[in-house]
């Protein structure tokens, strides 16, 4: 008993010195991040100096006490992304509320002559070709043919992305071996890593020819760019309706072969049913990568700001939200900033939105799937 004595006092002078030394350290690198970032936002000349001490303060920190300093990079990596999605968002309202205040509900409606202005329905028969809908010499600024040409776009997207990822997602996950599952999987998740800006000039260059030679078109075309940014959705539908109909629990597709049904009639009266909610996420996620494309439509269609004419014509063009701030920005005035915030701010609610949806149609589909309500 006595021999065991000196052994714990020394274990615990050597506990207390390494958390007395991990103190120190977690300290040491929180002090050069927040000098780091103070530099950065008041003396930016001199950030690269407190950057080196920072990397070198944790690059120490890690070697001696790796827990503990993972522990804090974690901590500090949640507390920036968070604060940046914050002073992201704000800075977004915030900039856009100038051209709230001093335009209005104006942004939404359709101008006339004489001033006046009126709002837009779907079943308009017709639409003043005389209006002026955006033009910044004047102060005439309405987002309504931009928001029509987003909704046309999406809707193809969402024609071209929705059937082809739910056929992909099915052959990936019921009919693929698991040899073909490796080479299709990553095959299809390179698309995502091909530069919008890529889709967009492939498109204009072999699209645009097909469709003047076969449909007597101008060219570029809503068809062009929506089935274009269709295609670039499709990694995030394939993968997210792979991800769900993998969730269906085996039981279920076995149960039903013992009872006699095909392999179609499986997939058809089995694992789409089960994993309807996160097939429906990943179509809403993916027309929430169409909303927000804006290279790859930039550079398919002109910036153009009228209605089509007639409203359903797919082989018109136009601007849409996001082609119109990629083109209107560089040369823009002050005011036609403020109201270009206002289509940004359009944009994050609805691709906000439509993420928060998916999420909570997937935590549904989860819970729906181990029997909780």
């Amino acid at each position: 008993m006595t021999e065991d004595i000196p052994t714990t006092e020394s274990e615990s002078v050597s506990g207390g010195g390494r958390i007395d030394g991990a103190a120190l350290a977690v300290g040491a690198i929180a002090t050069t991040l927040a000098a780091t970032i103070l530099v950065f936002l008041f003396r930016p000349a001199i950030a690269l100096p407190m950057l080196l001490a920072f990397v070198f303060v944790t690059a120490v920190g890690w070697v001696t006490y790796q827990a503990e300093v993972a522990r804090l990079l974690t901590l500090v990596a949640t507390i920036l992304t968070v604060l940046t999605v914050a002073f992201i968002t704000f800075f977004l309202f915030a900039s856009a509320l100038p051209a709230f205040l001093e335009h209005g509900l104006g942004l939404l409606l359709i101008p006339e002559q004489g001033g006046s202005a009126r709002w837009f329905f779907w079943l308009d028969a017709v639409l003043p070709s005389d209006s002026t809908y955006w033009n910044p010499l004047s102060g005439a600024y309405s987002l309504i043919p931009m928001i029509w040409a987003t909704v046309v776009v999406t809707l193809i997207a969402g024609a071209v992305a929705g059937p082809l990822g739910l056929f992909g997602a099915l052959f990936i996950a019921e009919v693929a071996s698991d040899r073909l599952r490796e080479l299709i999987k990553p095959g299809v998740e390179i698309l995502a890593g091909i530069p919008s800006i890529v889709y967009g000039f492939i498109g204009f260059q072999v699209l645009n020819g097909f469709i003047q030679t076969n449909f007597l078109d101008d060219g570029a075309s809503f068809l062009i760019a929506g089935v274009v940014v269709g295609v670039m959705a499709l990694p995030t539908v394939v993968s997210v309706g792979e991800d769900a109909l993998s969730s269906v629990p085996q039981s279920m597709g076995d149960g039903s072969v013992a009872m006699g049904a095909t392999e179609w009639q499986t997939m058809k009266s089995i694992s789409i049913p089960a994993a309807f909610s996160g097939i429906s996420a990943a179509v809403i996620l993916g027309l929430g990568r169409a909303i927000g494309e804006t290279m790859a439509v930039a550079a398919i269609m002109a910036s153009g700001t009228q209605f089509a004419d007639p409203l359903f014509d797919i082989f018109d063009a136009n601007a849409t939200l996001t082609s119109l701030i990629a083109t209107q920005y560089g040369s823009a005035s002050e005011s036609t900033v403020d109201v270009l915030f206002v289509a940004g701010v359009m944009l994050f609610v609805i691709v906000a939105g439509m993420s928060i949806v998916s999420q909570y149609i997937e935590r549904r589909m989860q819970r729906k799937l181990k029997g909780q309500q």
